[in-house]
């Protein structure tokens, strides 16, 4: 694939998105490039915002409250199917507009401009006054789907005691990426070539069966280069999600190379890396490696990144920065992913990075995936299933499956996989933690609640079967639709707090019981919980609005269990789920919502609502749609009565006498 194909083909796909998730398609370009981003190790996450003025723009950010590093990205979006270049004006503009929202936020110009109804973008503004003493590190990026110079990209450097650092992804910085993730462009290291080096080495015999050792000292300015060209490409993969630059763990690594450069080797461990092959040169006896193929860091991606990042910096000198280096070689190909994902595991034993974290290598999230790949999504007609639900276990896995196909392959894979049905790890946090009723976990963002969720299945130790994971799937479907129908409330923000909460109280309101089969089966959430939502929506936003302590921020008051303990019991009607139940769950239900049967005729009126067969229920309701008579809850409530018949479930006195209507006004109407 060309650079004008991907260039075409990425442009397609974020279409898909805006199909998909009903969004701008400037929106859909930067979810899409932040998608390479965070893949790439450049970026924790995203929060995608839209917010332009005279000077001012901004597309997305992100916080990371940890590290006290605010990122902000603005996007040029290109809209038409072809290789496109965006002026070196566009892209010094878009610099600039980003960093004067920073400034007009920081002096307070801005909360009285932002309406607190653009939640998220109020939120950032926010955040940005109220961090002014701690933050000291901004990072802009430009977004663009077009191809732009390098040359304009503004050097970092400090600003009234803030540091900015800005970086630009252009369309060909991310076909570089797909290039890197496809295998298509390999990761081959020519010190001679490339570098004009040779790098002495002491050379381990008869290590083991499975390896060859080799141990060298590399210069740091050759590893920045090295890192500058692969990014997260040379990070072995199983860990890229963890591997990502913090400013406070690297900040010693960066004072070292700044004040005591020569000093680094002493203080640093150094990085442990595999290889499939290394080439040797002896000169003297003495042996150099002049070359490796398929390097890969499995240890030492927090070095590696913070020596890159501080070597981006003006006046920096790596001359006397040098690292210790150790390099696996696997000689046997055929074994290399489960080789170095044991080195990488162990390797990292040592370090800050915990168990937890490889944890997408346990059997739990193996046998998940092993399932995505041999599962059908059921048809509703009866037909041949034709797509599945894609689990990415690693970042990057989809694209990078994807991506080793032909042109004719790639589309089969299009209709197999379809972009909409695709989760990753987090993402099965998300929908566990949320259905488990601990939305203020949700709340803590994708990689807190993934490390607590990791805590939770240590615990319960869950057997993953076809079961267990078709109830996964609706989980999945209830999450996306439900955010589906949020996005289109234009509540302004919060809305992954609103999701989180929203499933969380469906759970408890119905015991955990309603029912997941249906949503597998049918591949969608019913009329009646969709319904059901829509009328929790405004008692869920009024109370996260209203946190208990005035003036507490929003996302803040998400993440306390307070917040849930003081929803969960507000009153809703889930009358509407009563058909979505199992029988015993039924019960259950009309236990909670029944009223009290004090006469003669309400017992009638049950009992004659409750001999109509379920045929007639749902002919009715056939009936109805294709005349359209009654309302659309009417509709709905005409099928739900046919599957409760089924059931021979109990029907309350309130269904009973709708349905007691119902029969009269359809003969009334017409219906024979």
């Amino acid at each position: 694939m060309t650079l004008s194909d991907f260039s075409v083909d990425f442009l397609e796909n974020a279409l898909l998105t805006v199909e998909d998730e009903k969004i701008s398609q400037e929106d859909a370009i930067t979810q899409d490039i932040l998608e390479y981003t965070i893949d790439s190790g450049d970026v924790v996450a995203g929060e995608l915002c839209h917010y332009k003025v005279r000077g001012i723009k901004i597309n997305a950010w992100n916080y990371d409250e940890e590290n006290e590093v605010i990122d902000l990205f603005v996007t040029i979006f290109k809209s038409e199917a072809k290789l496109q270049k965006v002026s070196d004006k566009d892209i010094e503009d878009a610099f600039n507009k980003a960093r004067n929202f920073f400034w007009a936020a920081r002096e307070g110009k801005l909360l009285t401009k932002v309406d607190e109804s653009e939640t998220i973008v109020f939120d950032l503004v926010q955040i940005i006054e109220q961090t002014r003493t701690t933050v000291k590190n901004v990072r802009i990026f430009v977004f663009t789907n077009g191809q732009a110079s390098i040359d304009v990209i503004p050097e970092a450097g400090e600003e009234k005691n803030i540091y900015f650092d800005f970086q630009l992804w252009d369309i060909e910085r991310l076909y570089q990426q797909y290039l890197i993730r496809s295998d298509k462009q390999p990761i081959e290291i020519d010190f001679i070539s490339d570098y004009n080096y040779k790098l002495k080495c002491l050379f381990m015999d008869n290590v083991s069966e499975n390896v060859d050792c080799y141990l060298a000292i590399l210069p740091a300015s050759i590893l920045a280069k090295i890192y500058g060209k692969y990014r997260q490409g040379i990070l072995e993969k199983n860990v890229r999600n963890f591997l990502q630059f913090k400013t406070k763990v690297n900040r010693g690594i960066r004072k070292t190379i700044i004040g005591s450069s020569d000093m680094f080797l002493s203080y640093n461990n150094g990085i442990s890396t595999t290889a499939e092959k290394v080439y040797i040169q002896h000169d003297d006896n003495i042996p150099y490696i002049t070359k490796i193929e398929n390097w890969q860091i499995v240890n030492g991606g927090q070095t590696t990144a913070s020596i890159f990042a501080t070597s981006m910096e003006k006046g920096i000198d790596l001359s006397k920065v040098f690292v210790q280096l150790k390099i696996s070689k696997i000689k046997n190909v055929e074994e290399m992913d489960t080789i170095v994902g044991y080195i990488s595991q162990y390797a990292n034993s040592q370090t800050g990075i915990k168990d937890s974290d490889f944890e997408v290598n346990s059997e739990f999230f193996v046998t998940i995936q092993q399932f995505s790949r041999s599962e059908w999504v059921p048809t509703l007609t009866g037909g041949r299933a034709t797509s599945k639900w894609y689990f990415e276990r690693t970042r990057g896995q989809y694209l990078e499956d994807k991506a080793k196909l032909t042109s004719s392959e790639s589309k089969k894979f299009d209709k197999e996989y379809l972009k909409n049905r695709k989760f990753t790890t987090p993402d099965i946090g998300k929908y566990e933690m949320s259905w488990q009723q601990k939305p203020y976990d949700v709340s803590k963002g994708a990689e807190n609640n993934f490390k607590i969720f990791i805590e939770e299945i240590k615990n319960d130790k869950p057997v993953v079967d076809k079961r267990y994971y078709h109830q996964l799937i609706a989980k999945a479907i209830l999450f996306k639709e439900i955010d589906s129908i949020v996005a289109k409330e234009k509540l302004g923000g919060y809305k992954a707090n609103m999701v989180a909460y929203l499933i969380a109280w469906i759970s408890y309101k119905t015991n955990k019981r309603l029912s997941l089969d249906y949503i597998w089966e049918n591949q969608r959430i019913s009329e009646g919980l969709a319904v059901t939502l829509k009328s929790m929506i405004p008692i869920v936003w009024d109370h996260i609005n209203s946190p208990a302590k005035a003036g507490t921020n929003i996302g803040e008051w998400c993440k306390k269990p307070e917040c849930w303990v003081a929803l969960k019991d507000k009153a809703a009607d889930i009358e509407e789920l009563t058909a979505e139940l199992t029988e015993i769950n039924t019960q259950r239900l009309n236990e909670h919502i029944s009223e009290q049967y004090t006469s003669e005729f309400d017992v009638k009126v049950i009992e004659e609502a409750s001999s109509v067969d379920a045929e007639v229920w749902f002919s009715i309701s056939k009936w109805a749609k294709e005349n359209n008579k009654f309302t659309p809850f009417d509709r709905k409530l005409l099928f739900n009565l046919g599957v409760l018949a089924n059931r021979k479930a109990a029907l309350t006195l309130k269904q009973a006498k709708n349905a007691i209507r119902l029969i009269k006004s359809s003969k009334e109407q017409g219906f024979v």
